[in-house]
């Protein structure tokens, strides 16, 4: 009876584990997920200024755009369509400061919606290197 009572104790807690996402989800408290989401809290208020603080002054951001090296040349791509759309970035997994997600986006009129698959570096809180490596316009 103990040993069926151990096994049942053994089998509860690795059910528990498998619960907590032992997949490689990032914590919902990460660091590195706050500078992504507060970067994206300034996007969807429209502050070129709030979003250029989060990324390091030698960034380096490929998107749909093309590729943008330094804070002054991101800056420049992201005042041509700031206003343009809102994003909903989610469903992060951290591997030591490299973060993997998805960003939904939304063009500000409420039309067309596309989604965004990112991974993005995080140096001293700062984004050093984002790469979109691969989106949907049609999700």
């Amino acid at each position: 009876m103990k040993t069926l009572f151990q096994i049942l104790g053994l089998l509860v807690l690795s059910l528990s584990l498998a619960a907590c996402g032992g997949g490689g989800a990032a914590p919902a408290d990460s660091p590195e997920i706050a500078v992504i989401e507060g970067m994206e809290a300034a996007w969807n208020k429209e502050e070129l200024d709030a979003v250029m603080s989060y990324y390091a002054d030698d960034a380096v951001s490929t998107n749909g755009g093309g590729k943008f090296t330094g804070k002054d040349a991101i800056r420049s791509a992201f005042e041509g369509y700031i206003n343009d759309f809102t994003m909903d970035c989610r469903d992060y997994v951290q591997s030591g400061n490299t973060l993997t997600y998805e960003c939904f986006l939304q063009a500000r009129t409420g039309s067309n919606t596309s989604l965004e698959l990112y991974e993005t570096v995080i140096e001293n809180g700062k984004i050093k290197s984002e790469i979109m490596t691969g989106a949907d316009r049609n999700p």
